[in-house]
């Protein structure tokens, strides 16, 4: 198929064949040539390039899946220290003047928050999960708090808003091949992650559900469709409210989650590093951080990783 259109393209060869007698050697249709190159038709349409990332999907899922089945019937008996560092905003109603659009062109004062007041926290948990059969628990020992040392055995997590549970199972819920059916999937992108490059493929439920109501982003290594990175939208936060109330009226609340899974043991992919992020979004669109988490997951020490075997 051409990209001129009829009148377009007997204007172009017209030009041609004048030219023809003017010089000794073809150079408008030359031109032409490459032209069309240039901006003819792709060498892979957009329905050859749907097919191959439908295929590379379908490989990527069937990796993923036998990683998330051998994953749910390990044992596994670890413990590593939890570094979190987390920071809590208050603000205080602000005037912001903004150019308007309209003539004659004015300045505008809107509503806006600025931080006025930062609480900062940090914590050291001795932090250890045993899983065997169905049976999960995870138990928190506090080492260290802002600084001061702690001896706390069997302590909930101190920190402010929100936190997770069993974060090593995160792809399962995504991922497993149990689930996969109850789910739609599409590769949204290829980035570099950690020095390795990865396709990013987004994960929705195909209809609306109590249990396991996620969305979310995973990032996967393209060599061997590893787990490197998952990020949860917003949606899938239980019992999270859209919007809160401030000292400027109503706003939008965003929640940005990420967990990455560095460390590999047996085949397993354990998290390394997890990012909490709640930001407040004003009426005119500006973002505020509310609260921001950086968790680091180190000194990791391994007592059972094993293939469970089930008698039936």
């Amino acid at each position: 198929m051409s990209l001129w259109r009829e009148g377009e393209r007997q204007d172009l060869e017209m030009t041609a064949n004048e030219s023809q007698a003017k010089v000794p050697f073809p150079f408008p249709r030359f031109l032409f040539f490459i032209l069309y190159l240039i901006l003819g038709q792709p060498l892979y349409p957009q329905e050859l390039r749907e097919s191959a990332d439908q295929a590379k999907l379908k490989k990527i899922l069937e990796v993923a899946g036998d990683y998330c089945e051998q994953l749910k019937t390990m044992a596994l008996n670890f413990i590593c220290h939890e570094n979190i560092r987390e920071k809590t905003y208050e603000f205080e109603k602000m005037k912001l003047f903004r150019l308007g659009t309209d003539k004659p062109r004015r300045f505008l004062a809107l509503d806006d928050l600025r931080a006025v007041k930062t609480i900062k926290n940090s914590y050291i948990y001795d932090y250890q999960m045993i899983k065997k059969g169905d049976d999960f628990k995870e138990k928190r020992g506090l080492l260290e708090e802002n600084g001061k040392k702690r001896n706390k055995k069997d302590i909930e997590l101190q920190t402010l808003r929100m936190s997770a549970k069993y974060l090593v199972f995160g792809p399962v819920g995504f991922l497993s091949k149990s689930w996969q059916p109850r789910f739609q999937y599409e590769i949204v992108g290829a980035e570099i992650l950690h020095k390795k490059n990865t396709i990013v493929i987004r994960a929705v439920p195909g209809e609306i559900r109590e249990e396991n109501y996620c969305f979310g982003r995973i990032w996967l290594d393209e060599s061997d469709s590893s787990i490197l990175q998952i990020e949860w939208e917003p949606q899938s936060i239980v019992n999270l409210k859209e919007t809160v109330e401030s000292s400027i009226g109503e706003l939008e609340r965003k929640i940005a989650w990420t967990v990455a899974y560095g460390i590999v043991k047996n085949g397993v992919r354990f998290p390394t590093a997890q990012s909490i992020k709640e930001i407040y979004i004003t009426k005119n669109g500006k973002e505020h951080v509310k609260y921001e988490a950086e968790y680091i997951y180190d000194k990791y020490k391994f007592f059972t990783i094993t293939t469970e075997v089930i008698f039936e």
